[in-house]
């Protein structure tokens, strides 16, 4: 049985997201969809993030797709689950330089855990999850501004 797992913070899952565990599905009998954290982005209730990408993954209806959390390393998790295929996914360069320095450490704890790279579509290439993150705070502060009637002129 081929199992995988797709780890990632998810904050928030978007459609580029979902096109990649729609493909990945497709190529593996299992595949975990591992909501994680990551040190190097904003913290946030890991556990309402875990329950809001389950309800998003069950609307897409895929039976051989779980998601599950993870507070832990990716490789311990892929141990634990049986797990030979790691799922990331790559936009441009930038994700390639990151994405090869995390491969190359996972290959050195375990070299029986393969990194599988998914190429972003080119339709999906510009979304980000930190560009969403950053949209929504704006959108916030002009809505807030906009109740205290400084964009009022605008109107």
């Amino acid at each position: 049985m081929k199992i995988a797992m797709f780890p990632g913070s998810f904050n928030p899952l978007h459609e580029g997201h979902i096109d990649i565990i729609k493909r990945a599905a497709k190529m593996f009998d299992k595949l975990f969809v591992v909501v994680s954290i990551n040190i190097d982005k904003e913290r946030d209730d890991l556990n309402k993030r875990f329950l809001k990408v389950k309800k998003q993954i069950a609307q897409i209806k895929l039976k051989n797709v779980e998601v599950a959390l993870n507070s832990g390393f990716t490789i311990d998790f892929a141990k634990k689950n049986k797990c030979k295929y790691l799922v990331r996914s790559l936009r441009d360069v930038k994700d390639f330089k990151y994405e090869l320095v995390l491969a190359q450490a996972n290959y050195k704890l375990d070299n029986n855990i393969e990194t599988i790279f998914f190429v972003s579509n080119p339709s999906l290439v510009n979304i980000s999850s930190h560009a969403i993150r950053e949209m929504n705070k704006n959108i916030k502060a002009l809505k807030k501004a906009s109740k205290y009637g400084t964009f009022n002129h605008y109107n």
